[in-house]
């Protein structure tokens, strides 16, 4: 019998294992390798910004996941909705799958319902980018608010780097003079986690681009009907266009199960930090989005990218009847 590898997610994490497992093991182990995702196709989220800035087209950030059936991996369109691996068995919409080693990187769940960030536009599905889009192609002046309640969401820099690329985008349309942006921001110092040096520079940038930063917000809501978005302390910053950035949440599939743990940022799948294995099952690997806060590193594609390297590499190596010491690999 074929060994049965369980890849969830199309995303960066589950194509990146997808490819590599199968090139280790191509012809050289019995083994079927099957990746499940909700679209049939592989969209690049560090674009969804350009789609909703106008520079391209939906087109040019997707790629269809079939292709990868040409390195022997299997494709099926279903939405994950649980996992269990005391049984060894993913549920679907399109029926149960069972596996022999499981890799899961089914990124994460934004948060629109907190904060009431649904009245306002985001860029962080393909969706979200279009009206974004359009929002802020009929947008001809007025206060431009970028709203970021809590610290743990998609993309650590998006925040700050979203507010020069609008003030970019309004000066060539030369209504720059009639946008007022602000950034609303729970980190006191714009990009502060990456030191004093980068928020030296971010502020003069900001300063010289007219961009406002309103720092250490401790988020209320926002109130559309009044048009403002109202914070902990009393203060309310009123709008013409909203942008918010939802916080990111566990994704569903995984609620009650073992694979998570209690952290002081929430609830995420518990991983080692060298091979992103389960800390509790060692025939499932958890290289997402919704691990990286447990290990201590940023929601984002890069750290998910190796994170997926290590946990393909071991699963690789295993099949294989190869020793890795990983941990000494990556000193």
């Amino acid at each position: 019998m074929p060994k049965k590898i369980l890849i969830l997610g199309g995303g960066v994490g589950g194509v990146v294992a997808a490819k590599r497992i199968a090139e280790r093991i191509r012809g050289r182990v019995d083994a079927e390798i099957t990746i499940i995702n909700d679209t049939d196709y592989y969209l690049l989220p560090p674009l969804l910004v350009n789609i909703a800035l106008g520079d391209i087209e939906p087109s040019k950030a997707q790629l269809p996941l079939s292709m990868l059936e040409r390195r022997g991996v299997k494709f099926v369109k279903a939405k994950v909705t649980r996992v269990d691996p005391d049984n060894r068995v993913v549920e679907t919409d399109q029926g149960k799958f069972n596996y022999d080693y499981l890799l899961a990187s089914l990124g994460v769940d934004f948060d629109f319902q907190s904060y009431n960030l649904g009245v306002g536009y985001h860029n962080f599905t393909l969706d979200g980018a279009l009206k974004l889009r359009d929002a802020l192609r009929s947008f001809n002046g007025g206060k431009l608010i970028i709203f970021t309640p809590e610290p743990i969401y998609r993309c650590g820099v998006y925040p700050f780097e979203i507010v020069a690329q609008l003030d970019t985008v309004f000066r060539k349309r030369g209504i720059r003079d009639r946008v007022d942006i602000t950034l609303i921001h729970p980190f006191e110092k714009p990009i502060q986690p990456l030191g004093p040096e980068a928020v030296k520079i971010t502020e003069e940038v900001y300063a010289k681009k007219g961009i406002k930063y309103v720092g250490n917000a401790k988020p209320g809501t926002v109130n559309d009907k009044e048009k403002v978005v109202e914070l902990a302390n009393g203060e309310k910053y009123k709008y013409d266009l909203l942008i918010v950035v939802p916080p990111a949440r566990l994704p569903k599939p995984f609620e009650g199960t073992p694979l998570i743990a209690d952290t002081p940022t929430g609830k995420w799948t518990a991983i080692d930090v060298y091979t992103g294995r389960s800390l509790k099952y060692d025939d499932v690997y958890l290289p997402g989005e919704h691990s990286m806060p447990y290990i201590g590193l940023p929601t984002a594609g890069v750290p998910v990218h190796f994170t997926a390297l290590a946990s393909a590499t071991v699963i690789a190596g295993e099949l294989l009847g190869e020793l890795l010491n990983l941990p000494k690999l990556m000193q």
